[in-house]
């Protein structure tokens, strides 16, 4: 499968076009339908990240591109605003009773429990990337 590419402003009703771009592209790529959602829920809050948090409100465009990789089907999301540090955001108490968690803080977390890999980069030229990974299960063997 070529890649895919999508490019959209850095706004939060783009996040519709977006879920429906990588949903089409994991179909295409034989993704069991199970394994859609995941991988469209991960992107999403992704793609909302970087709308809400690198850009802070400001206009800018986010970049959607999936393509397979040796059975497993990938997603990049590109912004080029503010960098972000994954190593800085605190693993939530899913355990706590729910009165006492903080609001938010889950968006990494989810990332994490629906793919089976993510990756995070920052660089000047290339822009700050989010690459979710989801391994092609074909129901063999």
């Amino acid at each position: 499968m070529p890649p895919f590419e999508l490019c959209v402003r850095s706004d939060l009703s783009q996040l519709a076009k977006i879920s429906e771009f990588v949903t089409q592209s994991a179909r295409r790529a034989g993704v069991p339908e199970a394994d859609v959602f995941d991988i469209q829920m991960a992107t999403d809050e992704a793609c909302t990240n970087s709308i809400e948090h690198a850009y802070s409100g400001n206009m800018g465009e986010v970049r959607v591109c999936c393509w397979v990789e040796n059975r497993t089907f990938v997603v990049r999301v590109t912004d080029f605003g503010k960098q972000f540090d994954p190593t800085k955001v605190p693993m939530p108490d899913t355990e706590a009773p729910l009165e006492s968690r903080d609001i938010g803080g889950l968006g990494l977390f989810f990332m994490r429990e629906l793919t089976d890999g993510i990756e995070f980069h920052s660089d000047k030229e290339k822009g700050n990337q989010v690459i979710l990974r989801k391994r092609i299960q074909t129901g063999e063997g």
